[in-house]
């Protein structure tokens, strides 16, 4: 059998109604695929939901005395005349049975759609509940990088600069924190997302000698944040400048500045 075949028991199974070979085929199969353990889980757990949610129903006082009278006429001493009246033709019992096996039929038919039913619902809000977890998790990395950031921006010992866009980059424009011997925190604005291969990259200019730094891109909008260690000699003469390179980063620059300190 093939992996779909025994997907296909897994609601008789869950319902009890698989045969003995098929179930012990189940049962070898699902040693070895979690995926049919974790779908057989969903099918029992969502089978014995419905089993308690099902309300059970009293007869009516009507079914209740024709059940009664049926019994008392079974304990009377049967006759002669009450045999001969009782005997049922073959070909109706046949067809009483065959009623019953198509309302059977019909009751499983429902009792499975119904798991299906519910099995997808379970499936759905799994599906939701790991989207919301993620949308959590993402939320709590912009807030920790937002919390960096104050933290840096009123910490002593921080200077701030901004950076300009040049003529290549109009409009674009940048804040620069950095601590001597420490952090440096770059938060750029109006710069185009870079093309597939390529990336901004910082540099630190001492004595007109480029310091390169890491590289960056922005988002949708524009904005984009880098964070990185403060080349040794540093001081407050220092120009800053982001040009657009390979995503690796270079060494020395090889494109024009787009934005540029002290301008």
């Amino acid at each position: 059998m093939v992996h779909d075949d025994y997907k296909e028991m897994l609601p008789a199974r869950a319902l009890s109604t698989l045969a003995a070979d098929d179930r012990a085929a189940l049962n070898e199969h699902l040693l070895v695929c979690a995926e049919c353990r974790w779908e057989l889980e969903t099918w029992e757990a969502t089978a014995a939901t419905l089993s308690l949610s099902t309300t059970p129903m009293e007869p009516s006082p009507n079914v209740r005395e024709r059940i009664l009278e049926q019994v008392r006429e079974e304990r009377r001493p049967a006759t002669a005349e009450d045999a001969g009246a009782r005997v049922v033709p073959f070909r109706s019992q046949s067809r009483t049975m065959s009623y019953g096996l198509v309302a059977a039929g019909v009751i499983c038919s429902i009792l499975v759609g119904w798991i299906a039913l519910m099995a997808r619902q379970n499936r759905a809000a799994r599906a939701e509940i790991a989207r919301l977890n993620q949308e959590i998790q993402s939320t709590d990395a912009r807030l920790t990088h937002q919390r960096e950031i104050v933290a840096m921006l009123t910490s002593r010992g921080t200077t701030i600069t901004t950076l300009a866009g040049t003529s290549t980059m109009p409009g674009a424009e940048a804040m620069l924190a950095y601590e001597p011997k420490g952090v440096a925190m770059l938060i750029a604005k109006n710069l185009p997302a870079a093309p597939v291969g390529k990336a901004y990259q910082l540099w630190f200019i001492v004595d007109n000698k480029p310091l390169p730094g890491h590289t960056f891109n922005t988002d949708a909008s524009g904005d984009g944040t880098m964070q990185d260690s403060v080349p040794v000699g540093i001081t407050n003469k220092a120009i800053f400048a982001v040009t657009m390179e390979e995503s690796g980063g270079a060494s020395s620059p090889t494109g024009p500045i787009l934005l540029r300190s002290g301008l």
